[in-house]
């Protein structure tokens, strides 16, 4: 049986995200089934790159062609799109990157196209070689310049004016690995070294005392120890949790909104002896367990949601809750391109009024004195300052802490990190006390 062709397979990646709101990881699961060991690597690439730069190739394409592409042709758009993109930013061969694009023309049944296709990309081609791509590029919007949907470009513009050269910039780059350090099991001087011995480059994190960074990513199962507990997956901004949370032993803590649980592993390895339940709907508990059981950790985990508390709270309040609440993802943007194209402008409303449920519901169950820590993945004050004020304007007994140990931004209410500005992904941490 012959091989499907990877640029096809990539654009119907990118037609399912862009055109149908659908997921990333999922589509590519999906999709990666019908190939090889050999090209899913080369479908990664296509697939992630070509999302992280589709406003971008969108833009540069729009000059290419004389006339939009017809809505009933959308493949042959997202053929030209991946075509673009690896004639720009990857290494494929340029006679290879057109005559596999035209040939995936006639697995999809667009064959009337192949003069279209392989003109547009040969003249793109030919633009590049003469230097001449910068004309293009000064004709494109602010927007598609820096490869974001205009809504996107415009909030975090409005919200960080003077930074967003430099979140728009990171949030367009490849992301490291970073790895947390466990350490019940080992220390990082010595993981590093293991590193090391295995040929691997690894270096600290600025912020994190945890934090390992890997400048070349690999597989999780090619990581030394990896299995046996000593390292987990989880970005530097991420591991900050830990400290804020200011644990002691014996502790009852909730993790509200726990999956895929590298918090509520964390806050376990920093403390074994807490009194530990993690709460998150059903299709998500999964990873919590997965990642309890290969750290060898213990806690009670629930599967449902935050709200449905009367259901599973035995109303003994808590000393610590953590709520790391659903967002915009707006500070991942990097580990995740998807999310350029799957958010609406209305979600930020919809996000912060479900933001500011959890927040009253979780404030039910925490003890007098009590610490709660309120953690977005956002760069947006309407899922960030914005929920919390409105929850103070409503909750006498609600104290903002400081937030000393989590290094960024200083806001009304809480610490800000931003890719670019601080190492990691883009947080967004608010402690409150319980009077």
């Amino acid at each position: 049986m012959a091989k499907p062709n990877l640029q096809l397979v990539a654009a119907h990646v990118l037609r399912d995200v862009v055109d149908q709101g659908r997921s990333l990881d999922r589509t590519l699961e999906t999709e990666s089934e019908r190939l090889d060991a050999a090209q899913k690597p080369a479908l990664h690439e296509m697939a992630y790159g070509g999302l992280r730069f589709y406003n971008y190739l969108e833009g540069l394409l729009e000059q290419l062609i004389e006339k939009p592409i017809r809505r009933k042709d959308r493949m042959v758009h997202f053929l030209l799109i991946v075509g673009l993109y690896q004639l720009k930013f990857m290494r494929t061969p340029d006679h290879a990157a057109v005559n596999q694009t035209v040939k995936g023309l006639a697995a999809s049944k667009q064959s009337w196209a192949k003069g279209l296709v392989n003109g547009v990309l040969r003249q793109f081609l030919r633009i590049m070689e003469s230097n001449k791509l910068v004309d293009l590029e000064n004709k494109l919007s602010p927007a598609q310049r820096v490869a974001f949907p205009d809504f996107f470009h415009s909030t975090i513009l409005d919200a960080w004016p003077d930074l967003s050269a430099q979140i728009f910039e990171a949030s367009n780059q490849k992301p490291p690995l970073t790895l947390r350090i466990n350490r019940q099991k080992t220390k990082r001087e010595e993981y590093l070294k293991l590193l090391s011995e295995k040929k691997t480059e690894g270096v600290e994190t600025k912020d994190s005392a945890l934090g390992v960074v890997i400048s070349q990513p690999k597989p999780v199962a090619d990581l030394p120890m990896f299995n046996e507990g000593w390292v987990s997956v989880q970005d530097e901004s991420a591991q900050l949790c830990t400290k804020a949370m200011q644990l002691e032993k014996n502790l009852r803590v909730l993790d509200g909104c726990a999956a895929p649980g590298g918090k509520t592993c964390a806050m376990l390895e920093s403390e074994p002896s807490l009194n530990m339940t993690a709460v998150d709907l059903p299709e998500r508990i999964f990873s919590i367990e997965q990642n309890l059981e290969r750290l060898g950790l213990n806690a009670v985990v629930r599967d449902m949601g935050l709200e449905e508390y009367s259901d599973w709270w035995d109303e003994q309040p808590w000393d610590r809750i953590l709520l790391d609440v659903p967002c915009s993802g707006s500070g991942v943007i990097r580990r995740h391109p998807d999310i350029r194209h799957r958010r609406q402008p209305g979600d930020l409303e919809r996000f912060a009024s479900q933001q500011l449920a959890l927040l009253e519901t979780a404030w039910v169950m925490l003890a007098e004195r009590g610490l709660l820590l309120y953690v977005t993945c956002s760069l947006l004050p309407q899922e960030n300052d914005d929920v919390i004020g409105a929850f103070l304007a409503k909750e006498p007994n609600a104290k903002v802490t400081p937030l000393s140990s989590v290094g960024g931004l200083e806001t009304q209410f809480g610490r800000q990190r931003l890719p670019g500005v601080h190492q990691g992904d883009g947080f967004y941490y608010c402690l409150l006390t319980k009077l």
